[in-house]
């Protein structure tokens, strides 16, 4: 299965979904007409010519109409970049964190710069080998933009930003086996108090829920996509009673993981 998905117009209006639903994927899409009107959280977004869309996983969205503008949207997993990339720098994008803003207004010429990129990526949409090279210049040069628009222009992260996107990074590789942020704090050589307030206000997070945000996208996106049972999820997640696992997933989510697997298998 490709970690990724090069979505247009035709696909978008096909799906001709009205009702909320939950992002399993990172999303990013620049879009070139009027028309499509999205709820992402508790804000809705207008999409017209020169809307550049981000949504990190785990938002609750909406289309609150079903007809599109032309548009280039990619859904991908983080694991794309495995083979090529760091994933360092994909930690530091602010913009598919949960409190950031989802849409952007480019000017023409960063419209034109990330039309081009996103035409490139259409052309070579069958070459994941490409791909992740085209998309990491999207996302670097997305969130330059973001910082001029919301971080008054800044260029390079500062300290505490450098130890949110550490942290975020430690997280994704270690989550299934360490769930205590003891073990994040250390890594970092500071104290679990202080590693939660850099997050809380760089983030909006605390780092209990940053890991348990990861391991529950992690267990949406194997329940969803790896026809596996809850009992081998909970057990690669690194849960050693599937019960623990199943009363977190309800904690988190609202729903047991049979529940969840069962609407994912069965939409309505």
């Amino acid at each position: 299965m490709a970690p990724y998905y090069l979505a247009s117009k035709t696909c978008l209006e096909g799906l001709q979904i009205t009702h909320p639903f939950k992002n399993y994927f990172y999303t990013i899409g620049l879009y070139y007409g009027e028309g499509a009107r999205i709820r992402i959280g508790n804000t809705d977004y207008d999409l017209t010519r020169g809307s550049l869309l981000t949504i990190g996983p785990g938002m609750t969205c909406q289309w609150l109409n079903t007809s599109f503008p032309s548009n280039d949207t990619l859904f991908f997993y983080d694991d794309i970049f495995l083979n090529n990339f760091g994933r360092s720098f994909f930690y530091s994008l602010e913009f598919f964190c949960p409190d950031e803003k989802s849409v952007m207004q480019l000017t023409d010429r960063q419209f034109e710069e990330l039309q081009q990129l996103f035409s490139t990526l259409r052309a070579i949409a069958d070459k994941p080998e490409a791909v992740s090279g085209i998309l990491y210049s999207i996302l670097i040069i997305a969130q330059k933009y973001f910082w001029n628009l919301h971080r008054g222009n800044k260029k390079e992260l500062n300290g505490k930003e450098l130890t949110v996107v550490k942290f975020r990074e430690l997280v994704s590789k270690n989550f299934s086996e360490y769930k205590d942020v003891a073990f994040y704090a250390e890594k970092l050589h500071i104290s679990p108090k202080y590693l939660s307030e850099i997050l809380v206000e760089y983030s909006g997070l605390s780092a209990k829920k940053w890991i348990e945000f990861h391991i529950m996208q992690e267990a949406k996106y194997l329940l969803s996509f790896w026809n596996m049972s809850v009992k081998e999820v909970s057990f690669q997640l690194g849960y050693t009673d599937t019960s623990h696992f199943s009363r977190a997933f309800k904690s988190y989510d609202g729903q047991l993981p049979t529940e969840f697997k069962n609407t994912v298998e069965n939409p309505t």
